[in-house]
């Protein structure tokens, strides 16, 4: 509709940026539609590893890949339509038997089998995009296969390719308020090359999945209200805030609020995280000094379910990624029902280029008497050099141990009336390089 209602001297006439008129040589060219074109390479070699036997069974998750990434973006055609296209490979180098829960490569089989461990290669992303303005209202829309960041319910996640989805969004912005939507019906995961529909935790289909957020971003205060639903599965309210109060201060909050509906109360109690509705708070604060950093979190859950440790499901539906930001996002642990979480992030820079840290977690819930406690520590460092030869090069490290509890699902299984201690072991590299080639 957009297209539609552009005068046609847009089109036609003197294009103001570029001083070039409509058939004189090289004018289509140098539209910014070209001109403004560009396109990224990047490598990317990721590992990662967990061994822990929380079930009951030792088991070792470790994957190891190499990734390439080519991100075409191209400028606006008449400052209102373009094409974006991203193209990512990845091949396999290592893998054990539990290698799939990592997200690093794809698994080409049923099963944990080691054999099943594979590269992949896939246009992730291929979409129209529009900007219009009116006034001060600028419009904006893309409708195909994209990455969808933190929009209302629904985000991304990222391994050596990002979850993509395929459909529409648009957003809607007037000075620090902007109004976004997405409606969205299939998704191709971080680490596959497949599309696949939503699915409930029985394996029915899910339709599409809807969302939409309102904004307001300014110096000292960001707010998002977010809310969304899988169609008659779950349905979602989100509410984060920022507060900055001084430049080295932030301080957060976030709301999640989840409500089961009909087909997610129609499964069986086997497959339902929690009964009815699910909660989870959180709190953090950071202050950022000269060459160090520190963040703190507290959050709580409330996710009721009969009988069994219920849980805060953080997406909306199978081969779908939920917006969560809160400091509890550690696989399966610190959102169960009742669970207190403490977190924290520090770093400090030893050199401008060089830096290293400290990241821990420590949850607490009650379960037939027993206070169960879960929690881990992790060492890392990130080396950014400064050198312009090896500029947009990162290299990261993280490793450490962690504690969980004997379960079946996230219910401790008890002996003697007491839980089972289980340590943990986890670690990760990441060596990331990115260039342009034009």
């Amino acid at each position: 509709m957009i297209v539609l209602i552009i005068p046609a001297q847009v089109w036609a006439e003197v294009d103001k940026d570029n001083n070039i008129k409509n058939g004189e040589p090289g004018w289509l060219l140098n539209d910014p539609f070209f001109s403004q074109s560009h396109m990224n390479v990047s490598l990317k070699n990721y590992w990662k590893t967990l061994n822990e036997k929380e079930s009951g069974t030792k088991r070792i998750h470790n994957a190891w890949g190499q990734g390439f990434g080519f991100d075409f973006k191209s400028g606006y055609f008449a400052g209102i339509i373009g094409f974006d296209a991203t193209f990512n490979s990845a091949v396999k180098l290592g893998a054990s038997t539990y290698f799939n829960t990592r997200g690093v490569l794809y698994s080409k089989g049923s099963g944990n089998k080691k054999s099943n461990a594979a590269g992949y290669s896939k246009f992730s992303e291929r979409y129209m995009k529009l900007r219009y303005k009116v006034a001060d209202v600028k419009l904006k829309g893309r409708w195909g296969w994209q990455t969808i960041k933190s929009f209302g319910v629904i985000t991304n996640s990222t391994r050596l390719s990002s979850t993509t989805y395929q459909g529409v969004t648009g957003s809607v912005g007037y000075g620090d308020l902007t109004l976004r939507g997405a409606y969205i019906n299939r998704s191709m995961d971080r680490n596959s090359p497949d599309k696949k529909r939503f699915q409930t935790n029985t394996g029915k289909y899910i339709n599409h999945i809807a969302s939409g957020d309102v904004l307001w971003n300014s110096d000292k205060l960001n707010i998002q209200y977010g809310f969304g639903e899988s169609e008659n599965y779950l349905r979602r309210n989100i509410l984060r805030a920022n507060l900055k109060p001084e430049k080295n201060l932030d301080l957060g909050i976030q709301i999640y609020g989840t409500h089961a509906e009909e087909e997610y109360k129609k499964m069986p109690a086997a497959k339902r995280d929690f009964d009815n509705n699910a909660w989870h708070f959180a709190v953090d604060a950071k202050w950022r000094g000269k060459n160090w950093s520190s963040k703190w979190g507290l959050g709580y859950t409330d996710a009721k379910k009969a009988h069994e440790v219920g849980f805060y499901p953080r997406h909306m539906s199978k081969n779908s990624r939920g917006t969560f930001t809160s400091m509890a996002y550690a696989g399966s642990d610190y959102l169960r029902d009742g669970e207190l979480m403490l977190s924290t992030i520090s770093d400090y820079n030893l050199t401008p280029d060089l830096a290293v840290g400290v990241a821990g977690n420590i949850g607490q819930f009650n379960y037939k008497g027993n206070h169960v406690r879960t929690g881990e520590i992790n060492f890392f460092t990130r080396w950014v050099p400064s050198d312009p030869t090896l500029k947009n090069l990162t290299v990261w490290a993280m490793f450490g141990p962690g504690w969980s509890y004997k379960m079946n699902k996230k219910t401790p299984i008890l002996t003697k009336g007491h839980y089972t201690r289980e340590p943990l072991l986890s670690s990760e590299m990441i060596i990331e390089y990115k260039f342009n080639i034009f």
